[in-house]
């Protein structure tokens, strides 16, 4: 393929000036005058081609050798794009350049975006969840991570683009009858880039385009396969005596057990739950499938898994399941879904009751109403909460009668880089946000106590959060993804008549386990058979046997090695003093201004 484009390229070149010229230094000076003539345009083309694949180049997630066929690809378009504009008058070029500008910019400034402020490339599933963001998710985000720094330079991206465009001035063409050879050579050489998938894939606006097209090809289909089957019978069984009256599942956010006293961190961040600890069971060796709350979601509610995510057209969900099975069910959401249709949210409108509490935008604690509420029927029912928990920005997600914590009054132990006011500024927040959903889950507990049913409740998160814990950075980003943000706390509370009914039930806090199996876990402790129901992927089972455990396409073992890596990563001095030792340079010569 590359030959061809070569041979393609070098054709071109010979006859693109004059056909019947044959003299190669002639046509070599006709393209450097062509050069001089348009370089405003060669540089516009480079500026919006070129600068995204090269800065990946610093991206901390994909080794440089992976980067240089897609800028050698940019760069081969830039060619192109700019012989066959050699064609167009001024205002067909500015015309030309504005399209390409338009179609360029979303993807450049999202791809750069995320490459100056946290170092790593998106990935196809990380591009994906961009899709679903919703605004006021979006908002909050960049008001936390665009540092001034980040914002100026986007803010620069855009504009100098659009300068370039204004100022290009006059100049002459050729026409299309005069060249034809030219021309369709160059139109061949574009489809060319733009039809085989393997290049086209190189080209970062291209495929940023491709998997947005692909994904809602991809959640059409799925849309019409979750609402055709709903008409199929699918049998579900339920033991009347192992079914507990009520089964409550709350899904926090962005919690690490690592930030819960009652995993041992050293604030103490659950006084509640810690105070109820002989009634929990607390699970200490659990991680979520993903480190981004729309694929666990989806993974969550669906028996689909890493390998076999064909599962989540291919079998029912939990609200078809627990429908079947006779359960009343609700689903109660302080998570604002996107404005357009989240992946997901076809999976949540087949609960009974749909109530959705984002639009209030208030602290967790609006959910207790709405839970208060369902608890009231009479029926056998399931009801499932979605939380903000430690969303960011974690100083929104509490009240303020909830900042406790004060790290110039109670200092954390030493980490291995020196954090700034800022990291300890931020990590007082999202311990004050752990210390709120303490509240939360408690209160939750404690309704379930006084309604004296057979009751049962398992909390966890969707994913953790890494929040300055061994480097200088906060957040969930799958590229870098460390232990901080896939490994979660799991809770368990039962009511004392349900204890001793399911007397077959292990509770085994120390088994390694994801929330990817989740849905063969609530089956089992809902009492439920069915078809394809897999025992040994439950927590509650007898017969639970250990699973690898994926986050996302990574092992469990990458990611615990590659943190592992990154703790033991050295301090920027040392770094400058071995790259000195290296190369045999005073150490004067390396080390950056102050």
């Amino acid at each position: 393929m590359y030959l061809l484009k070569i041979v393609l390229l070098r054709r071109i070149g010979s006859v693109f000036f004059d056909e019947n010229q044959s003299n190669s230094g002639y046509n070599l000076m006709k393209i450097s005058d062509l050069i001089k003539e348009r370089k405003l345009q060669l540089f516009f083309l480079g500026y919006i081609l070129l600068l995204v694949p090269l800065l990946s180049l610093i991206a901390q997630n994909i080794p440089v050798g992976a980067l240089l066929p897609g800028i050698l690809v940019s760069f081969g378009l830039l060619v192109v794009i700019f012989m066959l504009s050699s064609f167009m008058t001024t205002k067909g070029i500015r015309i030309f350049y504005s399209a390409l500008l338009a179609i360029t910019l979303v993807p450049g400034a999202v791809l750069l975006g995320y490459l100056l402020f946290a170092k790593v490339l998106l990935s196809d599933g990380s591009i994906t969840t961009l899709f679903e963001t919703n605004a006021e998710e979006s908002k909050e985000f960049i008001a936390y991570y665009m540092s001034p720094w980040v914002t100026l330079g986007i803010s620069l991206y855009i504009l100098c683009p659009v300068v370039m465009i204004c100022k290009m001035k006059h100049i002459a063409f050729r026409r299309i009858t005069e060249h034809r050879n030219s021309f369709i050579g160059c139109v061949a050489l574009l489809l060319l880039f733009l039809a085989i998938e393997p290049v086209a894939q190189r080209i970062y606006f291209v495929d940023f385009y491709r998997i947005f097209a692909n994904y809602k090809i991809r959640t059409l289909l799925e849309d019409k396969t979750i609402a055709d089957r709903q008409a199929r019978p699918f049998r579900v069984t339920v033991s009347e005596y192992h079914a507990p009256h009520t089964l409550v599942l709350v899904i926090g956010e962005s919690l690490s057990r690592h930030h819960m006293s009652l995993y041992g961190y050293e604030r103490d961040t659950n006084p509640l739950l810690s105070a109820q600890r002989q009634n929990l069971k607390v699970y200490r060796d659990v991680i979520s499938p993903q480190v981004h709350t729309i694929p666990v979601i989806r993974s969550i509610f669906t028996f689909a898994d890493h390998a076999h995510p064909e599962y989540l057209t291919e079998r029912p969900s939990l609200f078809e399941l627990f429908n079947r099975a006779g359960y009343e069910t609700f689903m109660i959401d302080n998570q604002p879904l996107s404005e357009i249709n989240s992946s997901y949210e076809p999976l949540l409108k087949l609960a009974d009751h749909a109530i959705n509490l984002s639009d209030v935008n208030q602290p967790d604690e609006i959910v207790l109403s709405a839970l208060q509420q369902a608890l009231k029927s009479d029926r056998r029912k399931l009801i499932v909460i979605h939380l903000m928990g430690s969303h960011a920005v974690y100083k929104f997600r509490y009240p303020a009668s909830f900042e406790r914590f004060d790290y110039r009054m109670q200092p954390l132990a030493e980490k291995n880089f020196e954090p700034n006011v800022l990291a300890q500024t931020t990590t007082d927040q999202y311990d004050n946000s752990v210390l709120y959903n303490d509240y939360v889950i408690s209160s939750m507990i404690k309704m379930l106590e006084s309604s004296k049913e057979s009751a049962a409740m398992v909390y966890f998160s969707d994913h953790g959060e890494e929040v300055y814990d061994f480097r200088d950075f906060a957040g969930h980003v799958y590229e870098k993804a460390s232990v901080y943000m896939c490994e979660i706390p799991l809770l368990v509370w039962m009511s004392e008549s349900f204890r001793k009914r399911r007397k077959d039930l292990v509770f085994d806090e120390s088994r390694p386990y994801s929330t990817a199996d989740m849905l063969y876990s609530l089956s089992d402790i809902a009492g439920m058979d069915y078809k394809d129901f897999d025992r040994s992927r439950s927590l509650f089972s007898a017969f639970f046997t250990r699973h690898e455990r994926q986050i996302g396409e990574m092992s469990y073992y990458s990611v615990q090695e590659y943190t592992e890596q990154e703790r033991n990563k050295p301090a920027l001095p040392e770094r400058w003093a071995m790259l000195k030792e290296r190369i045999g340079l005073p150490l004067r010569q390396l080390h950056p201004a102050h």
